[in-house]
This record gives structure tokens, C-alpha cells and sequence, in this order.
């Protein structure tokens, strides 16, 4: 009778495990889909030169593009 009831109990504890593993992997599988959706925003936002600016603290501290410093010199010849 005791190894009845263990492999029943043994049963129910695997049933339980496959369906909190289930919605555990759905879960994570939403967070990395999320995260990957973030990452590529991001990095949308940052092909924005007045918004990189915004948010990039070294975009501040560089110096004038090439391409402005290049007109630049072309300019005053």
C-alpha cells in the first residue's frame, strides 16, 4: 500500500512541476522577447543624432563630426 500511495504522490508532484515549469518557460520566454524588443528601440533611437545626444553623455563631450569639420575647412579656403 505504501508504494502505492508514493508512486501517486510521486505523480502529482511530477504533473505539478511539468505545469509550473511550463508557464515559468513561457515567462521567460515573454521577458527575453521583451528584452530583445528593447534592445533593438534602443538602439533604433540611437541612429537619432538630436536623441543620441540627448542620451549619450560622451556624444557631448566629442568634438565636431567629421563630415562639419571637413565643410568647415572647405569652406574658409
Amino acid at each position: 500500500m505504501n508504494t502505492k500511495n508514493q508512486n501517486e504522490a510521486d505523480g502529482r508532484y511530477e504533473e505539478l512541476f511539468l505545469q509550473f515549469a511550463h508557464r515559468a518557460e513561457r515567462w521567460i520566454s515573454w521577458a527575453l522577447a521583451g528584452c530583445a524588443i528593447a534592445l533593438v528601440f534602443s538602439q533604433l533611437l540611437l541612429l537619432n543624432p538630436r536623441i543620441r545626444y540627448a542620451l549619450v553623455k560622451v556624444e557631448q563631450l566629442e568634438g565636431l563630426p567629421y563630415s562639419i569639420s571637413l565643410l568647415r575647412t572647405t569652406e574658409g579656403k
